[in-house]
C-alpha cells in the first residue's frame, strides 16, 4: 500500500517562518545525516527526515516523533548543510511547539535534561574504559551504575607551572587566543554536554592550559568529550576559540604518544554502545508508545 503525503501550505508557512530555517532550501543530499553524530552511533535520528516533513507541513506527524528529542543540539547539521538550511532550527522550534502544546509536560522536560545531565558520566566512563582497551559491552549494571554515581572531582592541589614550561604548549595553541579568556563561563555556559564540571568544562580545560597544566589535560578523558559543535567558540566575547583548543590538545596526545592512537575509532564503537541505551532512556521518559510516537494527543 502506498503512502500519500498531502502537503499542508499554511503549516509549512507556519513553520519556515517561526523556525527560519530555510527548510524549503533543502535538496535531501542527506549530508546532514551523515555529520549527525547520533545518527551514526544509532541510526534512529535523521535531520534530512525531519527537514523533509517540515518541508511538506506536516506538523502533526514532527510533534509525534520522538526523534525530535534524541538531537544533541550540537548543529553538527547546521555547519555542513551546503544550501544553509538549518535542521537544528526545526528541531527548536518543534520542541517548543510540542511544550507550547502540553504534549511534553514540563516534569517530562525536567526529567529529560537530568537524563542527558547523567548520561555525560556514561560517556566519561565509556572513554575511560576506551582509553585502556576497546570497549566491547555495557552490562546493565555498569550502565546504571554510570549513569547514576556522581563523578568526584579529583581534589588534588593544582599547582601552574612556570612561564618557560607553558611556552612549550602555547606554541601548539597558537592563534585560538587562549591567553584572552577571562573565565566569564560563556562557553561553560552554552555548551551542550557540560552538566557538572568534575565530567566536563570547556572553561576549565581553557583555564588548565592557560596555568600550564596541559600534561594532565593529555592524559585526561575530558577532552575527549567534547563533541566539536563549537558553541563555545561563537559565544566567547574574547574570541578564544575553544573548539580549536580542545581539537589541538587531541591531537597533542595522540602525536605525543599521551593515548592510543586508535582511541577515536575505540570511542566511535563505544558510542554504537551507548546513544542507543540513552535513545531507549528518552523514550520511555517521554512515555513513547510501541508505535514509536508519543504517547500523549495532539492538541
Amino acid at each position: 500500500m502506498d503512502l500519500i503525503v498531502t502537503s499542508t501550505s499554511e503549516q509549512r508557512n507556519a513553520i519556515e517562518t517561526d523556525a527560519r530555517a530555510k527548510s524549503h532550501l533543502c535538496w535531501t543530499c542527506g549530508t546532514c545525516d551523515n555529520e549527525c553524530p547520533v545518527n551514526l552511533a544509532t541510526s534512529r535520528l535523521s535531520p534530512r527526515k525531519i527537514v523533509r516533513l517540515a518541508s511538506f507541513g506536516l506538523l502533526d506527524e514532527l510533534l509525534r516523533m520522538p526523534e525530535i528529542w534524541y538531537c544533541l543540539t550540537c548543529q553538527r547539521c547546521v555547519e555542513v548543510c551546503p544550501n544553509g538550511v538549518q535542521p537544528a532550527e526545526v528541531i527548536r522550534f518543534i520542541r517548543e511547539e510540542s511544550l507550547r502544546r502540553q504534549i511534553v509536560k514540563w516534569d517530562m522536560l525536567l526529567d529529560y535534561e537530568k537524563l542527558f545531565g547523567r548520561f555525560q558520566r556514561v560517556r566519561l566512563h565509556a572513554t575511560i574504559r576506551s582509553m585502556n582497551g576497546k570497549l566491547d559491552t555495557v552490562s546493565d549494571e555498569q550502565w546504571y551504575g554510570w549513569l547514576d554515581a556522581p563523578v568526584e572531582p579529583p581534589g588534588t592541589e593544582i599547582t601552574p607551572r612556570t612561564s618557560s614550561e607553558r611556552k612549550v604548549y602555547f606554541r601548539q595553541v597558537t592563534g585560538t587566543n587562549i591567553t584572552l579568556c577571562l573565565t566569564c563561563s560563556e562557553c561553560t555556559n552554552c555548551c551542550p554536554v557540560f552538566y557538572e564540571r568534575s565530567v566536563f568544562d570547556p572553561q576549565a580545560t581553557i583555564r588548565m592550559v592557560n596555568l600550564g597544566l596541559t600534561e594532565e589535560l593529555l592524559l585526561s578523558p575530558s577532552i575527549w568529550l567534547c563533541i566539536g559543535c563549537g558553541r563555545c567558540s561563537n559565544a566567547c566575547t574574547q574570541t578564544v576559540k575553544g573548539r580549536e583548543i580542545i581539537a589541538r590538545l587531541r591531537r597533542m596526545a595522540i602525536d605525543g604518544g599521551w593515548v592510543n592512537s586508535r582511541l577515536p575509532y575505540r570511542l566511535k564503537d563505544a558510542e554504537k554502545l551507548i546513544y542507543p541505551r540513552l535513545l531507549d532512556e528518552i523514550d520511555a521518559c517521554l512515555g513513547v508508545s510501541s508505535g514509536r510516537t508519543l504517547s500523549s494527543d495532539i492538541g
